[in-house]
């Protein structure tokens, strides 16, 4: 998938990869959606701030109801959702954010796994997933945009679709990004293409592919998760789909022929419009370190409070700790080996690094990951 970051990566989870090097970089090839916007209903995950939303911007989602989107589950999976927002219509990043809100709850769907591949089962980059969908409700309606329609039935192979994203490019430099929306089509391929075009295990029941057969180059790339697949009927687009992986888990790189495999949205009306849906951990606030942040001092981890009005009761809390750096304004925590308590005994080897607790909350909605405010440590 273009591409999974680690959980331990907090608020900056899914939205960090356009900032880190790899074998893939948005959507390579496509065409740039002209204005006035014919796809007002796409989405963008950002993570909170006043930078520009180029900067700032993660995966893709598509607006299904006026409070909600629809993503993919990785993309929001052990993230913080009160440090990202979402932007409704938002045709060119730069220059227009669209329509703002901020994330009210989220509920990734029942049966959601990543599957590590056979081939190299300890690269997450090379695994499938299934289930691949999360909810995101909306802080306010939108109600000038209309949602896209969801369909009722799968496309059947042979049937044209069109991804609809903002994620890079594939190439370094100033073009690392479209901040312009790129549309892409593609051509549905029997399940059986599905499984033999990746060494990675293909749940078939919750994923179906799709491949450009006119030879334009277009694929995902980073970014592009969650962004939507819609299929053409005589009343306009309706979402068959989402974004999940693509040709990394078959050793490809982004703009090299491979298949492109979705999350299946159609079939789950009952799941996606379900007026109460449950909902994940939310943090009404950031965990708290305290202690004496000096060589051969201790840190102890206060967790978050938790907001009853946005998220489920959370069921088990884990802790861990990270050193922190960064990228722009994306914190980059890197896990720090056999911390996995609520206190931290600081070594020589932590002198001069930030320190951050990890919070891990998790109930049947999905889990949640809270960071702390990064602590200097003193030599």
């Amino acid at each position: 998938m273009r591409k999974r970051i680690p959980a331990m990566a907090a608020g900056a989870a899914a939205m960090t990869t356009v900032l880190l090097a790899g074998p893939a970089a948005a959507m390579s090839g496509g065409q740039p959606v002209p204005a006035p916007d014919p796809a007002p209903w796409v989405a963008t995950l950002a993570l909170t701030g006043d930078g520009s939303l180029l900067q700032r911007a993660g995966c893709g989602a598509a607006l299904i109801a006026p409070d909600r989107v629809v993503t993919a589950a990785h993309c929001v999976d052990q993230v913080d959702p009160s440090s990202q927002e979402v932007h409704v219509g938002a045709r060119v990043l730069s220059t227009d954010p669209g329509e703002t809100r901020r994330i009210a709850g989220v509920s990734v769907r029942p049966g959601y796994r990543i599957i590590p591949s056979p081939a190299n089962p300890d690269d997450p980059n090379d695994s499938t997933a299934a289930d691949d969908l999360a909810l995101v409700l909306l802080d306010r309606p939108v109600t000038d945009i209309a949602p896209l329609p969801v369909a009722d039935r799968r496309p059947n192979p042979g049937t044209q679709v069109s991804l609809f994203a903002h994620g890079t490019t594939g190439h370094a430099g100033a073009d690392f990004r479209d901040d312009v929306l790129h549309r892409g089509d593609l051509t549905t391929l029997p399940a059986g293409d599905c499984t033999a075009r990746t060494p990675g295990p293909v749940d078939t029941a919750s994923v179906w592919c799709a491949q450009d057969t006119a030879g334009t180059g277009v694929t995902g790339c980073f970014q592009d998760s969650g962004s939507p697949l819609v299929a053409w009927t005589g009343d306009g687009a309706r979402l068959v789909g989402l974004f999940s992986f693509g040709g990394e888990t078959a050793g490809k790189t982004c703009g090299t022929p491979s298949a492109q495999y979705a999350a299946d949205t159609t079939g789950l009306r009952r799941w996606l419009f379900a007026p109460r849906p449950s909902l994940e951990p939310y943090p009404a606030s950031a965990p708290g370190v305290s202690g004496s942040a000096t060589v051969g001092g201790t840190l102890h981890c206060t967790p978050p409070e938790w907001s009853r009005s946005r998220g489920g009761r959370p069921e088990s809390i884990g802790y861990g700790w990270a050193t922190v750096t960064w990228a722009g304004p994306f914190e980059l925590p890197t896990p720090i080996e056999g911390a996995g308590t609520d206190t931290l005994a600081l070594g020589a080897d932590l002198a001069g690094e930030q320190v951050a607790c990890v919070v891990t909350a998790r109930n049947p909605a999905g889990a949640v990951t809270a960071l702390s405010a990064p602590v200097p440590v003193a030599s």
